[in-house]
């Protein structure tokens, strides 16, 4: 019995495996292997194919080594504005992932994403269970953000955007909207906002339901994970283990 448990854990389905490490949910694996070339070890993959440690996995061309059970690792990453949070580059903007660290086995997959006018902390993690963890709504994970609002901010504006305004026909709300300055005689006014959810420029949105536009955004935290002062737009940092092991017990996860 033993001996068949530890030949378990030295093999995985593949359609695990891809969604371990952020490729395809288990769901749509099927719809992945069809839109992709994927092969394991030069051969031809099929649905109930098993990966086991260092086999190659060759995802349209990318050679990836297979890690099972991979211990944690964390990295936040301060991204500046002009780069996408996708894993290749455009003809005008580079990507995130561009300036990370090399992996020699498996991948970086991201914590959601910030869009390419906005800055700040973007989270990376090998463990597709902790992305998805961090990622999930159900999660209740709060964001917050350092936004520059151009217009005239009211009392009332501010009270609207905390009870809740339709964007799309869905309520979305700031759960904490704080001035740097209480008064300013400037059109730009600076504030830290929060929300417990990561829609696509859902920051943008909010206040552009006030008739009032954001021309500088910055993600200062996801949850208990801050973007540190003295890490620059660019730079990245990668957790200790005992960091990692801090986050864990913060989120109560395994």
């Amino acid at each position: 019995m033993q001996l068949s448990k530890k030949l378990q854990n030295n093999k995985q389905k593949l359609e695990k495996y891809l969604a371990s490490i952020g490729f395809a949910s288990r769901r749509n694996v099927n719809e992945f292997l069809k839109t992709k070339k994927v092969t394991l070890n030069s051969k031809k993959v099929k649905i109930d194919t098993y990966v086991e440690n260092d086999d190659i996995l060759n995802i349209d061309g990318e050679d990836l080594v297979v890690e099972l059970n991979p211990e944690t690792e964390v990295l936040i990453y301060h991204k500046p504005t002009g780069q996408v949070c996708s894993n290749m580059p455009t003809d005008k903007n580079d990507s995130v992932f561009q300036g990370l660290p090399a992996r020699k086995k498996g991948k970086w997959i991201m914590v959601g994403r910030l869009d390419v006018n906005t800055s700040g902390l973007l989270i990376f993690s090998n463990d597709g269970n902790l992305v998805n963890f961090l990622a999930h709504p159900s999660s209740n994970i709060d964001r917050e953000y350092l936004c520059r609002v151009y217009g005239d901010v009211s009392d009332k504006k501010i009270e609207n955007l905390l009870k809740g305004v339709k964007i799309n026909n869905e309520l979305a709300q700031f759960s904490d909207v704080v001035a740097v300055k209480k008064t300013s005689k400037s059109k730009n006014h600076w504030f830290y906002v929060c929300l417990f959810s990561g829609k696509n420029r859902e920051v943008r949105k909010l206040w552009k339901t006030q008739k009032l536009d954001v021309n500088r955004l910055i993600r200062l935290r996801f949850g208990p994970i801050l973007l540190p002062d003295n890490l620059k737009p660019g730079g990245w940092k990668k957790f200790s283990k005992k960091e990692v092991l801090k986050l864990k017990n913060i989120l109560e996860i395994n």
